[in-house]
């Protein structure tokens, strides 16, 4: 059964780095890891150990996610966003982490108004409490 794991992220922060560490049953010799994090039936982000953007540090048996500003901006406000960590060998496919990924904050203001950046008010998932999409 795969173990549960809520994290958070500050919006608009690319610090510092998620990090995961795999319970001592999961084995770690030639298999992949796969990280997927979405939200209302959007796909945010999909990382992975085998491109390298998804790390893992076996000695530690840990899995760390370094993030851009921009990919933090992806993940909505509050506990919306939901991510898997899968593990893959030999044709084996076995979901190992799971959990929210909450956003935190997001009020710095660094991107560039002239940019063009607005709300998605056309997106069905936002309410007038809760708006999850950026054109």
């Amino acid at each position: 059964m795969p173990l549960r794991v809520d994290l958070s992220i500050w919006r608009g922060n690319n610090g510092p780095a998620l990090i995961w560490t795999l319970p001592d049953e999961v084995p770690l010799a030639d298999s992949a890891f796969f990280l997927t994090v979405a939200a209302a039936g959007t796909l945010l982000l999909a990382r992975d150990t085998t491109s390298g953007t998804l790390v893992l540090d076996a000695e530690a048996r840990q899995l760390r996610l370094d993030y851009t500003t921009a990919e933090s901006r992806l993940i909505p406000p509050g506990q919306i966003a939901e991510y898997e960590i899968e593990r893959r060998n030999a044709g084996l496919e076995i979901t190992e982490l799971y959990g929210f990924l909450a956003g935190l904050g997001g009020l710095n203001a660094d991107e560039d108004a002239s940019n063009g950046v607005q709300l998605d008010f056309s997106n069905p998932d936002n309410s007038n409490l809760q708006l999850l999409g950026w054109i």
